[in-house]
């Protein structure tokens, strides 16, 4: 176990937390192979990367939990979202990861894993409240899970971790360390989380017929409703309130199999950077999320937006006609550029004068289903700003509100039924060392008291065509659902 006794010593005499961990190299075990060797059980989450990321995360078993809604707490206590977590992050500091080792680490090795609500915003800005809350989503949840499993895909080792506040934890630290060796090493039985009978989410068994239509849909907005609103935000744009609004609207159906099913088959056909399960008891999160919100490391802040969507073909030739077209589409490029110029900004309220970068401008990643343009922005914190400043800076994404954003956001609300929830919000992980790395929870399917929900939306401008954004907005969805019915179909087939 690493670090060895008499360093946690003089550690703890300056942190509140200090992280331990051993390492193990295993090949051959992906992510996915160690998840479902994890029992199911409180608070289980999966934090996989793709092809370009470096590490993925998974842990449970919650020490503590944060969970606030319209302002109060699960403890009663009326709170704001983000001073709370602060607070909760700030009672529990640990060491940068060069004061533990000489050699390279993981960012993660103790913290926070949880999600933040799009609605979380209402707390950051004056909203009107217009949208029918039929979720109850809550605004902010987070676990401090009791230990994580952490797979480097560069050396392909395993960090097993968990963590200490006092000398007489280490040795039950030691003891959960070696439990978690098992996982690594097969030695536990393979598969528990993936019981077909598993209900919890569900509230049904797997053995129960499959027998949807692909049509039968429940919609937020008809596709007339929908091209209206498309309209309505036009005429917004004429009259100069705003430049570019995003409209969504989210489809409902019954659930008829455990969400690590739907999970397992998204991660085969749709690859993404942020993608991830995070089951909770109130509700399961199944993502193939391809945005970053925010990346923090040290004072270094990065944030990845995305804006320029089109359907990829299944031919290779017809794609890099679409990649050249897409580029070149002048509506595209000053969307695109407008909301860097956005990102840009909401850097720039925390980060040091100067020190704003666009480090990529426009390159195009590519999907199981569609193709984006994409850019990267960086900065430098200014002293005295901290991870829940840069969040509540960039929080929600200005891609996937508008611009300007606080008058889109008002909008949405006018123009979207139902409040949005976990779509548009972002999860991800906060370390207790001050470091952070959320996604923006787009491509986001919310699996809670049977049903399935995923919400998708389109970026509309002045010159948009009503019917285009309604079928580009079903589009974004399309990775999700086919995952959906191919895990519904296997359970028929296993029935």
């Amino acid at each position: 176990m690493q670090p060895g006794r008499e360093a946690v010593v003089k550690l703890l005499e300056k942190y509140q937390v200090v992280p331990v961990w051993m390492k193990l190299h295993n090949e051959d075990l992906s992510p996915w192979d160690a998840y479902i060797r994890v029992p199911a059980g409180s608070h289980r989450f999966l934090l996989e990367s793709g092809k370009a990321g470096r590490y993925s995360f998974i842990g449970g078993e919650p020490k503590a939990l944060l969970k606030v809604k319209d302002g109060i707490s699960h403890t009663g206590e009326s709170v704001l979202p983000l001073d709370l977590l602060r607070r909760w992050l700030q009672e529990r500091r640990s060491p940068r990861n060069h004061e533990l080792s000489e050699t390279d680490l993981p960012p993660f090795l103790c913290g926070a894993v949880g999600f933040l609500s799009y609605d979380l915003g209402r707390t950051i800005e004056r909203l009107p409240e217009m949208a029918v809350d039929d979720l109850s989503t809550p605004d902010l949840y987070v676990i401090e899970p009791s230990w994580l499993l952490v797979k480097d895909h560069l050396t392909h080792d395993w960090y097993l971790a968990t963590s200490v506040s006092s000398l007489n934890q280490l040795g039950e630290a030691e003891g959960k360390l070696a439990a978690l060796q098992g996982i690594i090493t097969g030695d536990l039985p393979a598969s528990p989380g993936c019981d077909l009978t598993d209900t919890a989410q569900t509230g049904v068994t797997a053995g129960q017929s499959f027998q949807q239509k692909e049509q039968e849909f429940v919609r937020s907005l008809s596709k007339e409703q929908f091209e209206t609103a498309v309209d309505r935000i036009k005429e917004y744009i004429r009259a100069g309130d705003v430049f570019q609004v995003n409209l969504s609207l989210r489809e409902s159906r019954p659930c008829q199999v455990p969400p690590q099913q739907i999970y397992e088959q998204l991660r085969l056909i749709n690859p993404s950077p942020y993608m991830g399960i995070l089951e909770f008891p109130e509700l399961t999160l199944v993502s193939c999320s391809p945005e970053l919100l925010v990346r923090l490391r040290g004072n270094r802040a990065e944030t990845r937006p995305i804006a320029g969507t089109r359907k990829r073909s299944g031919d290779r030739e017809q794609d890099l006609q679409m990649v050249k077209k897409l580029i070149e589409n002048e509506k595209e490029r000053a969307e695109h550029i407008m909301l860097v110029d956005l990102e840009r900004n909401d850097l720039g309220r925390v980060c040091q004068y100067g020190t704003v970068k666009v480090e990529e401008l426009m390159t195009i990643e590519e999907y199981s289903h569609v193709m984006h343009i994409v850019s990267h922005v960086k900065g430098q914190l200014r002293d005295g700003v901290d991870s829940i400043d840069l969040l509540a800076a960039a929080f929600p994404g200005g891609t996937i509100t508008g611009a300007p954003k606080i008058r889109t956001m008002e909008i949405i609300e006018e123009l979207e039924p139902v409040r949005r929830g976990v779509y548009t919000g972002s999860f991800g992980w906060w370390s207790f060392n001050g470091d952070m790395e959320v996604n923006i929870a787009i491509r986001t399917m919310v699996i809670q008291d049977g049903k399935a929900h995923v919400q998708a939306g389109a970026g509309v401008v002045i010159d948009s065509i009503p019917e285009r954004e309604y079928f580009e907005s079903l589009r974004k969805a399309e990775a999700l659902w086919q995952a959906f019915d191919l895990a519904h179909r296997k359970t028929e087939v296993l029935a």
